[in-house]
């Protein structure tokens, strides 16, 4: 399920080509930098949960702002190429990696923390299966458009849970083990799904 297709994101994405690419094409900014950015500021959201969970959501946004924006700047100057296009991908995986860090540092108060640190590794280990079966499948000339937490909405999802976090911090531990479970259950059922779906296109 692509996120620009849908109308929570088209409306985003309109959003960036109207008002945030104009006024960044006046600092003359370069796309990889931007990508570099948002490798930057994830790298920031586990010691900003440790702070405080408004200052991790505040920092994931602006992670997920900053690779949002690379892509729709290298398209609107003509720059997109496949070399951006991987370093953009690899990139991504590392800003999923500190996306969930920054979830695990906020179980380390809550107890049970090798229960959390089990199913926070199992949560990534899904994570980059999802996207390394959808690249291997390209590479096999196979197409993988299914599954319902491609990257745009685990990153929707990641930046929901912790949003509910800051809104009812009083019951911070509920919302972190239903916010993982879910999440679980949402990758797993995506993993699953791009298997047998890339699965039957290579039997043919």
């Amino acid at each position: 399920m692509d996120l620009r297709k849908s109308a929570i994101g088209n409306g985003y994405y309109r959003l960036l080509e109207n008002w945030l690419v104009p006024l960044l094409d006046r600092w003359n900014l370069d796309p990889n930098h931007l990508t570099s950015a948002g490798v930057g500021l994830a790298a920031l959201v586990p010691p900003g949960f440790y702070l405080h969970p408004v200052a991790g959501f505040v920092l994931m946004g602006l992670s997920g702002v900053a690779d949002s924006l690379d892509g729709v700047m290298a398209k609107k100057r003509g720059r997109s190429s496949p070399e951006g296009a991987f370093l953009d991908s690899s990139l991504d995986r590392i800003s999923d990696f500190f996306y969930l860090v920054g979830f695990w540092i906020l179980f380390r108060q809550e107890g049970h923390l090798w229960l959390a640190t089990a199913l926070v590794f199992a949560a990534l280990l899904i994570t980059l299966m999802i996207s390394y079966v959808k690249a291997r499948a390209e590479a096999l000339g196979a197409s993988c458009k299914v599954g319902v937490m491609e990257r745009g909405w685990r990153t929707v999802y990641l930046l929901f849970w912790a949003l509910v976090l800051c809104v009812v911090p009083s019951q911070r531990a509920v919302i972190l083990w239903s916010g993982l479970l879910v999440y679980l259950l949402l990758t797993g059922h995506t993993a699953v799904h791009r298997v047998r779906h890339i699965r039957s296109q290579l039997r043919g």
